[in-house]
């Protein structure tokens, strides 16, 4: 799919917040003590002054899926799950199973997420008038069961991790909230409900944590709040983001990775951050919507930042070093899709004039 990221950014280009030419928008970018040795993990700095953070070259082994580049795929330890075009159905496969999920009549393919046991589709109503339907695939066995409660509404984030999946539905009075399954037994409750003339969206998960991007409608421009889920389910705005220009964030073993843009109007461009135990890191330029939390490490996307440069994948590691995981073939003209996880496996679209290409690596 291509750039998925800028539909994200038209869908809430409301939530902006401040104006391109006000005062103070950007953190400092640099830290006195400079970036650090090759190899070595760095020491974080200030909030103020974030220790600047050089990636070093570890592309992991990437593999062509076969399948095209603008058909939606997923990639986990053992299956894998291809859309076909037009997004109408979607064939799930491995070590001789095989089983299938069709979108039916006036509906699409809008999510295909998978953790190690477990695959989700999600059907959309195109009209966005209907809830969606899900479907859970157990992948020790390859059978399918209905997801029906909560009930889902249409569209909107979601997010899987091991067995246990988030997704948005509608309260009290068409309240927008959060709704947690367990999928091993289908268990499903509502959870925290965005307050009235608000809503959230840029879900997360993994073992680390699940979080989220709240937002108000507040004129004339609204304001974002990063968030990790606490353990009642309840999001708390986590430390670090500047006030109103957070976008993306996934949770670390030691803290978080975000992504904030400090130009509303090129929502598209983003600067990323880590924290890690009280201290802050600045991981350079990204791009919104491609924050992926991914097998301990959180992945984004980096666009050209000359015409002779490719689209990277950065990997900001355990180990608070910053890896370039992929490049891209094509230079300049050059832009990756949202990175997927399946499982502790990371799949890629790379679209340039040089060729596109879909791969896919373990990231272990």
């Amino acid at each position: 799919m291509r750039r998925t990221s800028l539909a994200l950014a038209l869908l809430l280009a409301l939530t902006a917040c401040g104006t391109e030419d006000e005062p103070g928008t950007e953190r400092p970018s640099s830290s006195p003590s400079g970036t650090t040795a090759t190899g070595d993990a760095p020491e974080g700095g200030t909030r103020d002054e974030p220790t600047v953070v050089e990636p070093t070259e570890a592309l992991l082994g990437w593999q062509d899926t076969g399948a095209l580049p603008e058909n939606a795929f997923v990639k986990g330890p053992r299956w894998e799950a291809l859309s076909t075009p037009g997004d109408t159905q979607v064939d799930l496969a491995a070590d001789g199973m095989y089983t299938s999920v069709v979108a039916g009549s006036g509906r699409t393919i809008s999510e295909v997420l998978m953790s190690e046991d477990w695959a989700v589709v999600v059907k959309q109503d195109k009209a966005e008038t209907e809830p969606s339907q899900v479907v859970a695939i157990d992948l020790a066995t390859g059978e399918d069961r209905d997801v029906v409660s909560p009930v889902a509404a249409s569209g909107g984030s979601w997010a899987l991790t091991g067995g246990d999946l988030y997704f948005p539905t509608y309260g009290d009075d068409r309240a927008y909230c959060l709704a947690t399954v367990a999928l091993a037994d289908a268990n499903g409750e509502d959870g925290w409900c965005a307050p009235d003339r608000s809503g959230f969206s840029g879900l997360t998960a993994s073992e680390d944590g699940v979080a989220m991007m709240t937002f108000d409608d507040a004129r004339p421009v609204a304001c974002r709040t990063l968030n990790l889920l606490d353990g009642s389910g309840v999001p708390q705005p986590v430390e670090g983001p500047s006030d109103c220009l957070g976008w993306d964030v996934a949770a670390t073993p030691d803290g978080i990775v975000w992504s904030e843009v400090p130009k509303p109007r090129r929502q598209e461009e983003a600067h990323l951050y880590a924290s890690a135990d009280g201290t802050y890191f600045d991981l350079g330029p990204g791009t919104t919507g491609s924050v992926l939390p991914c097998g301990g490490s959180v992945f984004f996307a980096r666009d050209p930042q000359a015409a002779d440069e490719p689209a990277r994948l950065m990997r900001w590691t355990p180990d608070r070093t910053l890896e370039v995981a992929y490049e891209s073939a094509s230079t300049g003209n050059a832009f990756l899709g949202e990175p997927v996880c399946g499982g502790g496996v990371v799949t890629l679209s790379s679209f340039g004039e040089q060729g596109d290409e879909q791969v896919w690596a373990n990231v272990g």
